[in-house]
C-alpha cells in the first residue's frame, strides 16, 4: 500500500510541473491572459493541461529568456501565451 500511495504523490508532482520558488512571481496560464505583457512571473499550468510546454518550461530557461525577443520583435512571452 505504501508504493500506491508513494506513487500517487510522485504523479501528482509531475502533473504539477516544475518546483518553483515561493518569492518568484508566478502568472496562471488559461483564458484570463490576453496579451504576452500578462505573464509577469514564471508560467503555472493548471493540472489538466496537456501542452509540451508545462513539461519542458523550468524555472531556468524562463529567467535566461522572459524578456528576450527575436530578430523579428516576437517575444518569448509570446511564444509561452501560444502554449497556455
Amino acid at each position: 500500500m505504501y508504493d500506491g500511495v508513494k506513487a500517487m504523490i510522485d504523479k501528482e508532482k509531475e502533473l504539477r510541473g516544475p518546483a518553483v520558488k515561493k518569492e518568484e512571481p508566478q502568472t496562471i496560464c488559461g483564458a484570463n491572459l490576453k496579451k504576452p505583457e500578462d505573464i509577469t512571473g514564471f508560467p503555472i499550468f493548471p493540472v489538466a493541461t496537456k501542452s509540451l510546454l508545462m513539461k519542458c518550461l523550468t524555472p531556468e530557461i524562463w529567467e535566461k529568456y522572459k524578456n528576450s525577443k527575436d530578430k523579428h520583435g516576437f517575444s518569448f512571452k509570446a511564444a509561452i501565451l501560444s502554449g497556455c
